[in-house]
């Protein structure tokens, strides 16, 4: 065969596993999901199995999911985890507290040989945020960021369609901006004071249990049950007109808001969207005019907050659209 000839074909053959489904896993540090994907939507039923203790037995987790998809012909597997991904070797460079352990598994390299698929490793956030921006007609905007606001807080930023990891791919770790300087709260992460300390579900407890300190059961049925409180409660509260609860929960969208005011400061983007298991308690237009009202004129007249489009499909989408698309050399 000529080299002319074996250049088409394999321009060929890349059109050809383009158009096949790739698959996406979310892998979270309670349950790994996945799904086949293709034209970035969900084409099958996902699979969903507890996140197994351990290292070996997480890859173990991962081939059985693969294999449940055997029956499709696969484009390749894309993974999204938590923690900071080396985007080129699939390493995971940085820990992360759901998944002990993890840091330093060469992801990439493990899968791809037990599995004989190509495999794309993202960070979690990273994925959801690329989805995010692909999917819903955001990709020709200058700058999107995706910050997800569940347990913790996590940030994926695209810059004109193209996800930006920084030097050494951390970028998009906004959990971990200072947003106080009281050294009050410690995060997960061993600092006091960042964002995710105050922004996150654990965030929204401790802001409950500090406003709760001195009140009685008479002003709220929260006052006796600091010790059991959940998001879910709080928010159940506050919806039932609980007076107390509405106002930890207004406290929590300006701790929510802060983060957003020092990320529009930095990056002026043409759009936030939220995302993760909080956003569907979040006020958009109370969370809008608090981030409007402490921004500079010049950078609050354009921003526009929403809530996400794919919800929890977001990192299954993006961590398959990355395999797709390496495919097609459009991350390059």
């Amino acid at each position: 065969m000529s080299r002319a000839k074996g250049v088409e074909a394999n321009k060929i053959d890349t059109l050809a596993k383009s158009h096949m489904p790739a698959l996406g896993i979310d892998l979270g540090g309670t349950k790994i999901r996945a799904a086949a994907v293709r034209d970035n939507q969900i084409i099958t039923e996902s699979q969903q199995i507890p996140t197994p203790d351990g290292r070996d037995n997480i890859i173990d987790g991962l081939v059985e999911l693969v294999n449940k998809f055997r029956t499709d012909v696969l484009a390749g597997v894309g993974i999204a985890t938590a923690g900071i991904v080396n985007g080129d070797t699939g390493e995971i460079i940085g820990s992360t507290g759901n998944l002990p352990g993890w840091s330093g598994t060469q992801l990439k390299t493990v899968m791809e040989s037990r599995t004989l698929l190509p495999v794309h490793v993202e960070n979690d956030a990273n994925a959801a945020g690329y989805a995010e921006a692909r999917v819903t007609g955001l990709r020709s905007k200058r700058c999107v960021v995706t910050v997800t606001l569940g347990t913790g807080i996590g940030g994926g930023i695209v810059l004109h369609g193209r996800l930006f990891r920084g030097s050494n791919w951390a970028a998009g770790e906004v959990g971990h901006i200072k947003i106080a300087m009281e050294n009050k709260r410690l995060c997960t992460c061993g600092l006091f004071d960042c964002w995710e300390a105050y922004g996150s579900g654990r965030g929204l407890i401790q802001t409950a249990k500090d406003l709760l300190e001195g009140v009685s059961d008479e002003q709220t049925p929260l006052a006796s049950r600091t010790t059991e409180l959940t998001t879910h409660s709080i928010f159940a509260a506050s919806a039932d007109g609980d007076l107390m609860a509405q106002k930890i929960v207004e406290r929590w969208h300006e701790h929510v808001s802060h983060g957003l005011v020092n990320l529009a400061h930095v990056l002026n983007p043409d759009c936030f969207v939220i995302t993760g298991g909080l956003s569907e308690f979040i006020d958009f237009r109370l969370l809008e005019d608090m981030v409007i009202d402490h921004c500079l004129p010049t950078v609050g007249d354009s921003i526009e907050i929403r809530q996400s489009a794919l919800g929890g499909q977001a990192g299954i989408i993006g961590a398959a659209q990355f395999v797709i698309d390496e495919l097609l050399h459009l991350n390059k």
